[in-house]
């Protein structure tokens, strides 16, 4: 069946951030709007299916409500934490969703990877640091999954894999042995506790590893686009050491708010090479701390083309238009069938 899963994150755009920086509020109000129109242009496109998750906001089932459309609300474990977007996926993986429409930051992105490694997504940021989804109109992001759940859109045809950072850590001291993923960057700063989670103290980073390096980025990925640029359709990432003496860098490390850093040295990484570095701090994920580790630890990590599949929105429009799947033949049909002729 031509299913599209949508899943949005009821506390992205909303953390800690916006005390301290000029970060954007994104309100329950707007992601019910877009999920309501990505619901739209999605059965517009001739998706027979949409499989929404289930989050403490209800945001899914409110939009959906009145529309008067067939979807479905998993049973999530509503922990109103990073549990519940990695169970969404999960499910939506099993129930052989086609393509997953992501209302979220990095970290909506990198939980769903988590969940489902190699999701065709299509990734609309609500986030703070927005680097690895886009500024996709709902309207426009539904159709396109729309087209390519029924296949009348091939998703090879429009779909990129994503680098990933892969993450091992051997720590001794804790007995702790494990493998984690980010999509964007990781990060190693000072401390023990997670806290807030996001970085909010741009002194305390020690090194940061990226696969995405854009100078248009903001956030921890910043740093490396400011010094030794990588775009997400290249190969490899870069690693940078900050500290003193190095190169004074300006950086938006959040959203409006700009700090001078020390870039001590800076190394490109091939793909698929692995480089060990210290422990001693606390790891964080794609702009938010997530593990601890001790000085005895060991940090494996490698640039690794094995993410999720993302979807091209524009160029699956543009390949629906010239294939006039938009215009209805003089019966009254229009040019759509999904893979089983309907």
């Amino acid at each position: 069946m031509a299913t599209v899963g949508i899943i949005v994150n009821p506390h992205a755009g909303k953390d800690v951030r916006r005390l301290v920086s000029a970060a954007g509020h994104t309100s329950d109000s707007v992601k019910i709007g877009i999920v309501r129109r990505a619901i739209a242009g999605a059965f517009e496109a001739g998706a027979k299916r949409i499989i929404l998750s289930a989050d403490t906001h209800r945001l899914g089932e409110r939009a959906a409500d009145g529309l008067g459309a067939p979807v479905e609300l998993l049973d999530g474990p509503m922990t109103s934490s990073r549990l519940d977007t990695v169970t969404a996926a999960q499910e939506m993986w099993k129930a052989e969703a086609r393509c997953v429409i992501s209302l979220g930051g990095d970290g909506t992105c990198r939980d769903i990877a988590i969940g489902w490694p190699q999701a065709p997504l299509i990734a609309i940021s609500t986030g703070t640091n927005n680097v690895f989804p886009g500024a996709i109109d709902g309207t426009s992001g539904g159709v396109a999954a729309g087209l390519v759940a029924t296949g009348a859109i091939d998703a090879a045809s429009v779909g990129t894999t994503a680098k990933r950072v892969a993450i091992r850590i051997d720590d001794p001291r804790v007995g702790a042995t494990g493998d984690d993923t980010a999509l964007v960057e990781v990060a190693l700063v000072d401390g023990s506790f997670v806290g807030a989670r996001a970085v909010s103290r741009p002194a305390s980073i020690r090194w940061v590893v990226a696969c995405i390096a854009e100078p248009a980025s903001t956030g921890l990925a910043s740093i490396a686009g400011r010094v030794h640029p990588i775009g997400r359709d290249e190969p490899g990432g870069v690693f940078i050491r900050l500290g003193p003496g190095g190169r004074q860098v300006r950086v938006p490390i959040a959203p409006g708010s700009f700090e001078t850093l020390a870039v001590a040295d800076v190394q490109p990484l091939p793909s698929s090479t692995p480089v060990e570095l210290p422990g001693d701090g606390m790891l964080a994920y794609d702009g938010e701390r997530t593990t601890p580790v001790s000085s005895d630890a060991a940090v494996t990590l490698s640039i690794e083309n094995t993410g999720p599949t993302v979807i091209d929105v524009d160029k699956t429009l543009r390949l629906a238009a010239e294939a006039q799947m938009f215009e209805l033949t003089p019966t009254g049909d229009d040019h759509r069938k999904d893979t089983d002729g309907h």
